[in-house]
């Protein structure tokens, strides 16, 4: 059972009040994935947004269809994933695969959205938290890259 003293310690909602809190209690549910089960697939609609409550989700993005690339592994009690529900065009831009049994928070994006924006100051925090999260992923991201091309001395402009 997900509570609100459980969701005031997510990285997306830990600065916001505690009636917020509630109502966004109210748009989600607890689900099991086994292992190997893709949650959503890069490309789909966005309608959901996710905080990993136990277990490791793989996030990735294939290049021309073909080669799927790790961006990150979620796996950090409280961390979200399927933040472009969030955002237009409300499309995902990775895949997200169950590397090990895990239970999430599903939220329902569009009610969640809504929320936002009846309650603008709601709206910026989460907004704000969203782009941190958005920047440390990409810093994340850029440290893999930069220790590859060192691994195989590959030499950028």
């Amino acid at each position: 059972m997900v509570s609100i003293e459980w969701l005031k310690e997510t990285e997306l909602f830990k600065d916001l009040k505690e009636e917020q809190l509630k109502t966004l209690l109210l748009l989600s549910a607890v689900q099991s994935f086994p292992e190997g089960k893709t949650i959503f697939r890069q490309g789909e609609e966005a309608t959901r947004l996710y905080i990993l409550i136990q277990g490791a989700i793989d996030l990735t993005v294939k290049a021309q269809e073909k080669i799927a690339f790790m961006t990150s592994k979620i796996e950090k009690e409280g961390a979200v994933f399927g933040t472009a529900s969030l955002m237009e065009p409300f499309q995902y831009n990775v895949s997200a695969l169950c590397l090990k049994p895990s239970e999430v928070l599903v939220l329902d994006a569009n009610r969640i959205r809504d929320k936002l924006e009846e309650d603008p100051r709601m709206g910026m925090e989460v907004m704000r938290k969203l782009a941190a999260i958005y920047f440390n992923r990409l810093n994340e991201l850029r440290s893999g890259v930069s220790n590859l091309l060192k691994i195989f001395k590959i030499k950028m402009p």
